[in-house]
């Protein structure tokens, strides 16, 4: 076989492997993570409004931080689609920011991040 044919056929085959290839799209949040309640205090267990879905039929998996760190609040299950997540303790009123990585089978992530959740301090004594 000569070499131009080789190369036509070499061709064909790689856009016949193509025509079985699809595009891979990551999740798509429709709402959330909307803390509810938005203002609680240490111990109070905050859920979220999450709806996201995967345009490709996707397996996904989840991933929820806060942010700061510390002090750390406590997620019922890190890695589930939609965990609480118990306030901890604050000296002073604290603003957390709540993400969650959404990410698909394929390796397509994003990044949800909602309204930050406000963790009032104690209420001060008066001697």
């Amino acid at each position: 076989m000569s070499r131009s044919y080789s190369k036509v056929f070499g061709a064909l085959a790689l856009l016949g492997l193509c025509v079985t290839c699809r595009a891979n799209h990551p999740p798509l949040v429709h709402m959330g993570p909307r803390p509810m309640p938005q203002v609680v205090r240490a111990g109070e267990v905050v859920s979220f409004l999450f709806e996201v879905e995967e345009p490709d039929g996707d397996s996904m998996s989840f991933s929820w931080q806060q942010l700061p760190k510390e002090p750390a609040g406590r997620f019922s299950d890190p890695t589930a689609r939609n965990p609480t997540w118990v306030a901890p303790e604050v000296a002073e009123t604290t603003t957390f920011a709540i993400m969650v990585i959404v990410e698909d089978s394929e390796g397509s992530a994003i990044v949800a991040q909602g309204p930050g959740v406000i963790v009032q301090a104690p209420a001060s004594q008066a001697p």
